[in-house]
């Protein structure tokens, strides 16, 4: 004969069937989510090195350029890189270029009146002598030894170093020379000549 069960045993049955695992059902799994789309923005993101490197100049020059009103991402500083668009960057950077030539013809200028103001001030002081003063006070030196050349012939004869017969030899001999002088056009020509009176 089985025993009745007592309440505190139904107790059991009953919590024990309510922890018993559910039979298992077949979910359906979910479809794998899509790849990620590349965002395409993501390669023009470049830090000032690489900026740098597209333009073809140094560092400190992106920096100046965003100083300038180049488009920048975001500002670097205290550790930040600073982030740029490089394809935005490149086209603010070909925009300026006619400004920079501009600015560059600017330069020219302002430099060549420095040297111009230099000039004016070395002649001020005496350390540069005009064009003009100098070829006049050439043609002033030549003009003068070239009538000593040519009243040389009659003074050796005068001094009786040569007879009064070889007077017109010597006049020849110094015309020839004051010619060949008056070729010179330049150093080389002095300098081809002395060679070739060393030569003969």
């Amino acid at each position: 004969m089985t025993k009745p069960k007592s309440r505190r045993d139904t107790k059991r049955d009953t919590k024990s069937r309510r922890l018993k695992p559910a039979k298992s059902v077949a979910v359906p799994t979910p479809p794998a989510p899509a790849p990620p789309v590349p965002d395409i923005t993501a390669w023009r993101q470049v830090n000032r090195q690489q900026l740098a490197e597209l333009m073809g100049v140094h560092p400190d020059t992106v920096t100046d350029y965003a100083r300038g009103g180049m488009p920048v991402i975001a500002r670097g500083g205290a550790g930040r890189e600073g982030v740029y668009d490089a394809v935005a960057c490149l086209d603010w950077w070909r925009s300026q270029r006619g400004k920079n030539a501009k600015e560059a013809a600017q330069t020219r200028a302002y430099e060549a009146t420095a040297a111009l103001n230099e000039q004016r001030l070395l002649e001020r002081r005496k350390e540069l002598v005009a064009r003009d003063q100098v070829i006049l006070a050439g043609q002033s030196y030549t003009k003068a030894w070239a009538a000593k050349v040519r009243a040389l012939p009659r003074r050796l004869v005068e001094a009786g170093a040569i007879p009064r017969e070889l007077e017109a030899q010597a006049a020849a001999a110094c015309r020839d020379i004051l010619t060949e002088i008056a070729s010179w056009k330049t150093v080389a020509d002095v300098k081809r000549t002395a060679k070739r009176k060393v030569g003969a």
